[in-house]
Parts: C-alpha cells; structure tokens; sequence
C-alpha cells in the first residue's frame, strides 16, 4: 500500500537557527537542548536524531531548555500558510512538562495527509510558559520539515535572476552584481553556486571559478558579487555573459543556465593640443582660434562640442567638432570678431564636452585671455596730408606769378609793337 511505503520516507528536521529569538524580556527564555535524548529518542539531535513516521502518524521529540520557566509550558508547531497540505488540523498545540534537570520534552504527534511528495515545509515552534514570579515567556523556533524519499517532487526547484549590474572597463577589475531569488513554496535551494563565463575569454574570474553562496531559504533573495578582471584586449562593446548555477534542493543535484548582456566601457581619454590663438587683436578685427582634441582611448567619442565663453566679446559660441575615433585628432576652430567700440583685456573659457556611446560625459576646460587694442592712425597719412596742405600754396602762388609774367610779356609785346609803329611813322616823315 501506498500509505505502507510512505513510512519509509524520510521526515528529517532542520533548524534554521540553533537559538530562538525570544519574544519576552528574559533573552534566553528557552533554547534547543541539542545533547539531551528524552524518552522516545534513540539519539540527540546533535547526533542525528530525526522525526519518525509510523503509518500516517508522524512523530517528533524536541528537547527545551529553560533556566526561568517553571511549571508546564506550550508549544505550537504552526505553517505560515493555509495552503501547505501536511498535516490535518492545520497547526497543532501541545502542553510538555520538566522531563529531566531544566529540560522539558516538547512531543508532536501529528497526521499526515495521503501521499504526500518531496517537500520542505517551513514552520514555527512558538514555546511560551511563566517563570516563578508569573511572568509571560516566549520564544520562536524556525523549523524546517523536510520530506524525502517519495517518487516526485511537490515543485520544481529553480532559482531566478531577478537582477544582474555590472560596471566593467577595459583593463581593470570589477564585479557582476547578481541578485538570485528562490521563487519555490516548498523547497530550499542548499549549496547554492555560480560560475560566470564569457565566450570571448575577455571577462575572466578574479580568483577561484565557482562563487559559493550557500542555503537560499524559500521566498528570499541574496545579491552576491562576482569578481572578474577585464583583459586589455577586450572590445568596447556589449559581451555576452553565461551564468551557470548549480545547487542541491529535495535531495537531489539541480542546474541552470542562462545568459545576460553587460556593457564594457572604456574611460574616455580626451587629450588636447596647445591651443592657437593670437594674444591681441585690434577692434574691429577678428581672430582665429585652433585646439587640436584627441581621442586616445580604444572607444568612439561622439558629439565633441567645443564653447567659448569670453565676456565682453561672447557670451557662448559653440563649435561641434563631431566624432573622434581612437587615435584619432580633430581641430575645433572659431573666428572671434571683437566690436569696433571695445577695447581693454578680456577673460574666458573653453570649454570641451563630449560621451562615448554609452552616453558617458566627459569634459575639460582651459583658460583664454585676450587682449583688444584701439585701432592706430597713420602718421604717414598726417605728414602726407600737412605737406599737401602746404604745397597748396605755393601751387597758387605760382599760378598768379605766372599769370602776372604772362600779362607783362603782353603788355611788353604789345608796346614794343606801339613803339616799331612810331618808329616807323617818325621815319616816313623825314622822308
């Protein structure tokens, strides 16, 4: 029958805490005596002492020790949920009285539903008695019943990934930040471990392969760090990770794997040149500038933009120097044009901000300084104009001198032409 083969399997108990966390004023109310063998028993827990089950009844001694309490005391084995079916009637109260020197014996005898599975059914002793002045005592013991030895399981164990973060850069050591939840109701994930690989050979562990983690009781969650080195040789670009755990649950060996995709960056390695400018300019005038950037690490840097900030001359004047591969140099160039009615020395910024494909910013700034003169004027052009100015009159001097020489050679031509007519007059008379 299949009742008659249920009293071979195995109910074994687990505690989770060897010592209570009481819930009175008196810390150590009551505790787990691990070395005591009652009546019933055939050893201490401490040796190995397991439930037993005989037909559909199943059987536990558990041992109390208390320095306070007097009298008998309570114990009530409760599942934290209605939905668990093990035991009929639910949870179960039973009263146990001194048995040997400050020890009581705490005896559960509870029945089993039909066949039941593979299973680990956590539970609560909740013990509370009086102490001799009549004050409450109290205590909780977590209890795991575990069932093992039938043909299936009650679930199927598994672990999930319920987060993974991972800040890695080319060259340097880091850590995969893996969060593993056991989402089971009724089976412990026990030796828990975990191997990371990446198929590229560029993500390696720091140190030993396999990451212990241990018990991952039922319903909780762990975030553990797994330590890995990023080669030199890796690319700027996401990698694919293989995780593989692997752990014990219902007495049996379980595994799983799966893959994630994390980012490996590189730091930005922004460089500059000298920067290229004259020191002074006239108003009026403009001026170039010139600043060579480099990209000097193994990633892409987009959206290079470069401002000035020169008060007085510009409030904010931007270039976009654009993408600057590895090893790449790009120049970031602008025209400054100071007004014409502004002068003296003028104090500024440039400013270079940039990210990488991931959005990552980088940034740098350098100093500017600029000196505005006032425009010069030409002597040459003075000393031109005042020889000019002067030579004017001359020029005008010598016009009414010439015009006078011109009106007395007239004036003489036309006597002497007067006077040839007397003479000639003169002559023809004597004549």
């Amino acid at each position: 029958m299949k009742m008659r083969r249920l009293l071979a399997v195995l109910l074994t108990a687990l505690f989770l805490a060897p010592f209570f966390t009481a819930r009175a004023e008196t810390a150590s109310a009551f505790e787990t005596d691990m070395n005591a063998v009652l009546r019933g028993m055939d050893r201490s827990w401490l040796q190995g002492y397991t439930p037993a089950a005989e037909g559909d009844r199943w059987t536990m001694i558990l041992p109390v020790r208390s320095d306070a309490a007097v009298g008998q005391i309570t114990a009530e084995l409760a599942l934290p949920t209605e939905r668990v079916a093990l035991f009929k009637g639910g949870k179960k109260t039973v009263t146990a009285r001194m048995e040997t020197q400050g020890v009581w014996g705490v005896r559960f005898t509870m029945d089993l539903f039909p066949e039941q599975k593979n299973a680990d059914y956590p539970c609560v002793i909740r013990l509370s008695g009086r102490d001799r002045e009549g004050k409450d005592l109290a205590a909780d013991i977590p209890y795991v019943i575990r069932m093992r030895g039938a043909k299936e399981n009650l679930e199927t164990p598994r672990v999930e990934i319920t987060d993974l973060q991972a800040n890695l850069s080319v060259g340097e050591d880091g850590d995969v930040q893996v969060t593993l939840a056991n989402p089971c109701g009724a089976a412990i994930l026990e030796d828990l471990e975990l191997k990371i690989s990446d198929g590229a050979g560029h993500i390696l562990p720091r140190g030993a392969e396999t990451l212990k983690i241990g018990t991952l009781p039922i319903g909780e969650s762990v975030t553990v760090a797994y330590p890995v080195t990023v080669t030199e040789k890796a690319e700027v670009a996401p990698h694919v990770l293989k995780l593989d755990l692997a752990w014990t649950a219902l007495g049996q060996a379980g595994s799983c794997s799966v893959s994630h995709t994390v980012p490996v960056r590189q730091e930005i390695r922004l460089e500059q040149g000298g920067l290229k400018m004259a020191p002074t300019v006239t108003a009026g005038d403009s001026v170039s500038l010139s600043l060579p950037i480099m990209n000097m690490g193994k990633a892409d840097i987009v959206n290079v933009l470069a401002t000035i900030t020169l008060p007085g001359i510009t409030e904010r004047q931007s270039v976009l120097v654009g993408t600057i591969q590895p090893g790449e140099t790009k120049q970031a160039q602008m025209i400054l044009s100071p007004a014409k009615d502004i002068t003296g020395d003028f104090s500024g910024t440039l400013a270079v901000e940039c990210t990488d494909r991931d959005g990552n910013p980088a940034s740098f700034r350098l100093p500017v300084n600029l000196t505005v003169e006032q425009p010069i004027k030409n002597e040459t052009d003075k000393t031109v104009t005042g020889e000019s100015v002067k030579a004017e009159k001359p020029a005008v001097l010598t016009i009414a001198f010439a015009g006078a020489c011109a009106l007395l050679t007239m004036l003489l031509l036309t006597q002497g032409l007067v006077l040839r007519r007397k003479l000639h007059r003169l002559e023809e008379e004597k004549l």
